[in-house]
């Protein structure tokens, strides 16, 4: 996948806000909403949504292997040993690059999907809101803790 709205479409996104799909002024902020929901998921849980190459380096000079806590590898290593919450690769001159990322939308755990839909409502219709506590709702946040791929 290349672009989050790859993920959740703005029609999606509208439908679910229960926006007018007629209505297009906010269709610029509700596509940024997308992107920014899907990455503040990625970063707190390491799930990839987005396919893409990343280098990892190993940290120890003792060991010929890195542990990647992002999900899911497309084509690991042979040599790779898959955790719970991480998988340890074997590295080649003390580095390796991995193909990182989910290909297919289907893949992607619902919940998560569910809790950038949450999050995107959140923001939309919070976004103006005096004094208020901006930060994530707690149950869009646990659901979140709860498929971090890392301590």
């Amino acid at each position: 996948m290349t672009n989050y709205t790859d993920i959740i479409s703005l029609d999606t996104a509208k439908l679910y806000l229960k926006v007018d799909a007629g209505q297009t002024e906010t269709d610029a902020e509700i596509t940024q909403m997308i992107g920014s929901a899907l990455s503040y998921i990625e970063k707190k849980t390491n799930h990839i949504f987005k396919t893409r190459d990343k280098v990892y380096y190993k940290d120890c000079a003792l060991v010929q292997q890195v542990k990647v806590y992002d999900y899911p590898i497309q084509e690991a290593p042979a040599d790779t040993i898959v955790r719970p919450m991480y998988s340890i690769v074997p590295t080649v001159d003390d580095v390796v690059t991995l193909t990182i990322g989910y290909t297919d939308v289907d893949d992607i755990p619902t919940e998560l999907i569910d809790c950038a839909l949450g999050i995107i409502n959140f923001w939309f219709y919070n976004s103006e809101t005096k004094g208020a506590d901006n930060s994530i709702p707690d149950f869009l946040a646990a659901t979140i803790d709860q498929n971090r791929r890392f301590i």
